[in-house]
């Protein structure tokens, strides 16, 4: 029999500290149980065993705690969120069937030595777990340590035998507790010997075999030591044999008394994975849909197990849900039937299994759950189509799974986009923002709605529970009146597409070339051969072994060459220029002169697709192609936005919010001084300048400004002192300073700075003023830099969350206008705080006036909404 016995402690630590922060619905943080079962589930594959058992450290003190009062007084507190997520694994454990042993007075080490102990004695075979090193001096012939690493989210593992120990050490495993009574742990404050360091341990065990050995040399005037080292050794005599008692685990624990298992025999330690719907619902509760799929907790399977315990064992059936009802619609009378029914429905759950207008399913609510199946091969096609043209009406109200791209599909179809009042996926991306995944079955188990086979059913059962939800949180006004509509624009957007001057692009493309072959050949001269310019490892050849540049920095695959370092180089040598320029001009040519022509639909526009799910601010992303990241900054890369233009008697009317972030910073924080900047019509920064300098308005000078304008949205989204000082091109310390000023002059600011990330703190999240919410998990990690990333995102979140929220109902009130208005003009693309519409010549000066007054309008703050809005043949002339 083989026994697999894990260090619960240290394993979940390693999961905490190498998993993101994650959390179940109800928000509990379970990053470190997802982590430890992710290290797990490989584990228990590879090796499958046929004993199970985890052992976890007590919170009273062991038996080395009371004899010596320094061991591990060092320790900080276990993180609050790692131990709320302890009581949870351990019942996750049980529910699993894993025996749980712990017992106080002992550590988890020594449990495991017990176990390892016993095994021994009985002929079996024992594989410890552990993410630390104590445990490898119990490796032997029938004892093996797999040893686990977690890095970057990742897990490892290597199985530690004899011989892999020694040819690490030099010395069998017993002796790992020699070396540590000599060089001690840190990690545990076991002292050691003080001054022998881990070099000179290694050494000793080595030369001399044991502690034992290393204090009969020091008695022996012809051994070769150091009389320097003999003395640390006599004077830290006593400390290294405390370190030796410290160092040994403890192989006699008294497993019977724990209480944690019913039994800690071998053979009542047999385990294999039971497929229980307790253990199911569990997962559920947690969200590990992933870790269901992966261990099958849904379906009826032999268990995870070695040999003998699959044949000893069958799983229990997991009891099936009572999933809905499928009835097929194939004559005239069923179709008139159904058609009455969602007519008088509330709404209808809307889906298509196929992914196409050919076959659709329904549930009408309320109802008695039947889905109704309608498709085409089974009616005749006027009757088919007919009914398409009533259900996608505003005669029957109807939730759906992205609804953005199934009013694509009903338009395609010649249909229209009415009666369309519930997203499912959008409802879940509002009330969990940072989640990956709004797929049907990852919302029906984070919102534990069943997950009937049926996408249709499983819409009308996450439906009401979501809209609960939503105004449960205060998010129905954000849901209806933004995201809703905000549907049906971004469909008849996606649908018009952006017109492209398809020759001109050709000849851009042309002249980039001609540009990267000149500067190929340059290059080439300046390096004085022919290489690879895009390959870090032949650019950091040429720049830092053959033409000697300084500050290379090498990493594990060679020389760094990125953006960062070659700037530093910049006025080093003429080659380094070349290449920055090299490579974008490579960039613009791949991914816009390249890459814009082959999207190009054949009616001469780009259809962008509009991403309503994907940032955790609320703001909108455009993909394939992404036409929000267009360059404007660079002379060649603005000129992409000459070849967007308007068809002929047409033009491109740009409207453009002035500081929008900095406005709603002056609302929210309630910063009287920087209102009245606003509010005085001046030039903000300059204003801002002249009170953080303390010179009048009409003596701020250029670099007054610029440094005022890079504190003042520095400010908005958290940045420190170094990134400013980077920015600006000044000592950290004269960027503290500057900050600092601003800080003192904008007390309002610094009040909202403070107070809230403490509050958000204490409510677990942040919203904007239309009430859109990001959960701030990370404010209570343990980990210093996912708390100052938390705290970077509570500054931020209200400000850029809330000009998301603005941007997008302004497009929803600027297409109702023109469409009110009886205009042609419709919006073509919107790019962070900027619109687009596309109209007749004649329409120009309206258009222009209802984007500035729509925009203006959105919403009342404190300071004014300031829009900016031109209009020109092309998309370059119109901003």
């Amino acid at each position: 029999m083989m026994l697999m016995a894990i260090d619960g402690n240290s394993l979940v630590n390693r999961a905490y500290y190498g998993v993101r922060m994650l959390n179940a619905p109800d928000g509990t943080p379970t990053n470190a149980i997802y982590g430890f079962l992710a290290i797990l589930r490989p584990l228990l594959e590879e090796y499958r065993p046929d004993a199970l058992a985890v052992a976890f450290d007590r919170r009273e003190p062991t038996f080395r705690h009371r004899a010596c009062g320094f061991y591990k007084a060092q320790r900080k507190p276990m993180p609050e969120d790692l131990a709320v997520q302890m009581p949870v694994l351990k019942e996750l454990l049980d529910a699993m069937g894993v025996a749980r042993l712990e017992l106080a007075g002992y550590e988890a080490d020594d449990i495991l030595g017990t176990l390892s102990a016993r095994s021994e004695a009985a002929g079996d075979r024992c594989l410890l777990v552990t993410g630390d090193r104590d445990a490898l001096q119990l490796v032997d012939g029938q004892v093996g340590v797999v040893h686990v690493v977690t890095r970057g989210g990742k897990s490892d593992h290597v199985l530690v035998t004899p011989e892999v120990f020694q040819e690490e050490y030099g010395f069998g495993p017993k002796y790992l507790v020699d070396l540590k009574a000599l060089m001690g742990d840190s990690s545990d404050n076991i002292p050691g010997v003080p001054g022998v360091g881990e070099k000179t341990a290694l050494d000793l065990v080595r030369r001399y075999g044991s502690l034992d050995g290393v204090y009969e040399a020091l008695q022996d005037p012809q051994s070769e030591m150091k009389e320097s080292l003999r003395k640390k050794l006599r004077e830290g005599a006593e400390s290294a044999r405390t370190s030796y008692w410290l160092a040994t685990i403890f192989r006699e624990v008294p497993l019977e008394k724990c209480e944690t298992c019913a039994s800690a025999a071998a053979e009542d330690l047999r385990w294999s994975l039971q497929r229980t719907p307790e253990l199911l619902a569990m997962m559920k509760r947690l969200g590990f849909r992933k870790l269901i799929e992966q261990w099958k907790l849904d379906q009826v399977e032999m268990p995870i197990a070695g040999t003998a315990s699959a044949l000893q064992a069958a799983s229990p059936e997991v009891e099936k849900a009572a999933y809905a009802q499928v009835r097929s619609v194939e004559d005239a009378e069923a179709l008139e039937e159904l058609l009455g029914r969602l007519k008088g429905a509330d709404w209808t759950a809307v889906s298509l299994p196929d992914g196409d207008l050919a076959t659709l399913e329904l549930c009408p609510v309320p109802g008695d759950g039947t889905v109704y199946r309608l498709a085409q091969m089974l009616l005749e096609p006027e009757a088919f189509d007919a009914a398409l043209g009533t259900i996608f009406s505003k005669a029957v109200k109807k939730s759906a799974h992205g609804v953005k791209d199934l009013m694509n599909r009903t338009v395609a179809a010649g249909l229209s986009r009415d009666g369309f009042v519930f997203d499912t996926a959008l409802a879940g991306y509002l009330l969990r923002a940072t989640d990956s995944d709004y797929s049907i079955p990852a919302l029906s188990m984070r919102w534990q709605t069943g997950e009937d086979p049926n996408e249709a059913a499983q819409i009308a059962a996450l439906t009401p529970v979501l809209t609960e939800t939503l105004e449960k949180e205060g998010m129905t006004a954000l849901f209806q009146e933004i995201e809703m509509p905000l549907c049906r624009v971004l469909s008849e957007m996606e649908e018009k597409g952006f017109l492209v001057d398809r020759a001109a692009l050709s000849a851009y493309g042309e002249g980039l070339t001609a540009g990267i072959s000149a500067l190929e050949e340059e290059i080439y001269a300046l390096a004085g051969h022919p290489f690879n310019i895009l390959s870090p490892k032949q650019l950091g050849t040429v720049l830092f072994e053959e033409l000697m540049l300084p500050a290379g920095k090498k990493t594990k695959t060679g020389w760094s060459t990125n953006a960062d370092v070659l700037e530093r180089l910049r006025d080093k040598h003429a080659i380094v220029q070349k290449v920055l320029d090299y490579r974008t001009l490579t960039k613009l040519k791949s991914t816009y002169a390249d890459g814009l022509l082959r999207v190009i639909g054949p009616d001469g526009r780009i259809h962008t697709s509009f991403q309503m799910t994907v940032t955790a601010t609320g703001r909108l992303s455009s993909t394939e192609p992404n036409l929000q990241n267009i360059p404007v900054r660079r002379e060649l890369g603005a000129q992409i936005r000459t070849m967007f233009a308007a068809p002929e008697g047409s033009v491109l009317v740009d409207a453009d919010y002035s500081q929008i972030e900095l406005r709603l910073l002056a609302h929210i924080s309630g910063d009287a001084a920087m209102q009245q900047a606003f509010l005085s019509g001046e030039d903000f920064h300059a204003v801002t300048a002249s009170q953080v300098f303390n010179v009048p308005l009409d003596e701020v000078t250029h670099a007054m400004r610029a440094s005022a304008k890079a504190v003042n949205f520095g400010i908005v989204y958290g940045i420190s002192a170094f990134s400013l000082a980077q920015d600006i091109g000044v000592r950290p310390a004269e960027a503290k300073a500057y900050m600092e000023a601003y800080l003192n002059r904008f007390t309002g600011v610094k009040s909202y700075m403070h107070n809230v990330v403490e509050q958000a703190r204490a409510e677990g999240c942040v919203r904007t003023l239309w009430n859109r919410r990001r959960d701030l998990p990370e404010l209570k990690s343990a980990n210093f830099n996912t708390r100052a990333f938390g705290e970077r995102v509570a500054l931020n979140m209200p400000i850029q969350g809330t000009a998301a929220d603005i941007i997008k109902l302004a497009m929803v009130r600027v297409r109702d206008r023109l469409v009110t208005e009886g205009l042609r003009g419709r919006l073509v693309l919107q790019v962070h705080d900027e619109l687009i519409v596309e109209c007749p010549e004649e329409e120009a000066e309206r258009t222009a006036e209802i984007l500035r007054e729509e925009m203006e309008q959105v919403m009342t703050l404190s300071v004014p909404l300031t829009v900016e809005a031109k209009y020109g043949r092309t998309w370059a002339e119109a901003h």
